[in-house]
């Protein structure tokens, strides 16, 4: 069960440490203003990655600019070496508080800084796409939600993996975890957030990101315009003869069904 609050509540706790970073920050740069002054902009993209026991961790790029809209330096007085000290403290020093205890980051933590490497766009970016798109178990099997405990329960990898969804689904029942909606996450063992996420100003939107690539497909496409109008024209079979086979294939689907074994039902099945 541990496991399964702590996937659910990590980008809670991820969320929260960037606002206490952000603060320190602001106190460094101007102290007794409780909100981020206008002099920077701290920008991140994150991505969350599942190790093999089924816990989430994240992989973040942060980047630290002047204020406004453009891509600015940031204030002196922010190095490079007082960001790294301020988080260092912070995922050192911070916990959130819910309903089943506190939550805080364990000790496997590293920092590097990313401008010190040769190219570090590409390397950031080769990094980030290994991690995006790793799978945890090599199969599709968790790539989407569950619609019944049946589809758990029948999966024939990782029986961890198989027990960490099962938990996910059946603490839904619980008063308590009702909120969370576990259920929606069981096949991210509980993880409630994106795989992917990034500050609005970090790099291009993901919304102009899919308007370039339909306008690139469009201006790629060498056919001619087409122009037609679809007229509904009926629903079902066409002729008499089909519509008596697919009745008569009908029947024969209830009757295999009514003759068949039924398996003993466990209780709770399908929740």
């Amino acid at each position: 069960m541990d496991a399964v609050l702590w996937n659910a509540e990590a980008s809670r706790l991820w969320n929260r440490t960037l606002e206490q970073i952000r603060r320190r920050l602001a106190a460094h740069l101007a102290p007794g203003l409780d909100d981020n002054p206008p002099g920077f902009r701290l920008s991140y993209l994150k991505v969350a990655e599942f190790q093999r026991r089924g816990l989430v961790h994240f992989h973040v790029v942060l980047r630290l600019d002047g204020g406004g809209e453009a891509f600015n330096p940031p204030p002196r007085e922010l190095t490079t070496e007082m960001l790294s000290i301020i988080i260092k403290d912070v995922v050192g020093e911070f916990s959130i508080t819910t309903p089943h205890g506190e939550i805080a980051w364990g000790p496997q933590f590293e920092l590097s800084d990313a401008s010190a490497l040769e190219r570090d766009d590409l390397r950031i970016a080769g990094y980030l796409a290994k991690y995006a798109t790793k799978s945890i178990d090599g199969t599709k099997d968790f790539a989407r939600s569950f619609r019944a405990r049946s589809n758990i329960t029948s999966l024939n990898g990782s029986s961890h993996l198989r027990q960490l969804a099962l938990t996910a689904w059946d603490l839904a029942l619980e008063p308590e975890f009702e909120e969370m909606n576990l259920r929606a996450h069981a096949h991210a063992f509980g993880h409630r957030g994106q795989l992917i996420t990034k500050s609005r100003h970090y790099s291009t939107r993901f919304l102009d990101l899919r308007a370039t690539r339909a306008s690139y497909m469009a201006r790629e496409s060498t056919g001619d315009p087409m122009s037609g109008t679809f007229i509904f024209e009926g629903r079902g079979y066409d002729d008499p003869h089909t519509v008596e086979v697919a009745e008569f294939l009908h029947w024969l689907s209830l009757e295999a069904k009514k003759s068949a074994p039924r398996p003993h039902a466990t209780a709770g099945e399908e929740q």
